[in-house]
């Protein structure tokens, strides 16, 4: 005789969201802008490595370059993490909406900024420095 599953055995069902409308050529972009910088990481990283022989105004040259790309990489992890966070929001669906003030991001700047977290207006609020 077979035990029958409790509902507390059994695995909890995955919920299944759809994606958002209307947010496929942005997902395509962000997808390919989070490959270009996925490529270009691998490619400091490979470069990096393979210059590791010289002298010492060579050693103080790749010391300079090292620091240039630690700050590259910052950079790049930034729009990395920009990139995926719209990835995100597109797969919950909240994507295009500003994360201040809740209303939608104008298209002209998604298709600028595809990752863009604010409006215009709050991402001005933002910048303009504060008296």
């Amino acid at each position: 005789m077979a035990k029958k599953k409790t509902a507390a055995q059994e695995p909890p069902a995955k919920k299944r969201v759809k994606k958002q409308p209307g947010t496929q050529a942005y997902e395509k972009r962000l997808l390919q802008m989070r490959e270009d910088i996925i490529h270009l990481v691998r490619e400091n990283q490979d470069n990096e490595t393979e210059n590791e022989v010289g002298d010492e105004a060579d050693a103080a040259t790749k010391s300079s370059e090292r620091e240039l790309l630690f700050e590259l990489s910052d950079n790049e992890r930034q729009s990395l993490d920009a990139v995926e966070a719209a990835l995100r929001k597109i797969n919950t669906g909240v994507y295009g909406l500003c994360e201040s003030c809740r209303t939608k991001i104008a298209v002209a700047r998604l298709k600028a900024i595809p990752h863009a977290r604010y409006c215009i207006n709050c991402q001005s609020r933002f910048d303009s420095p504060r008296s």
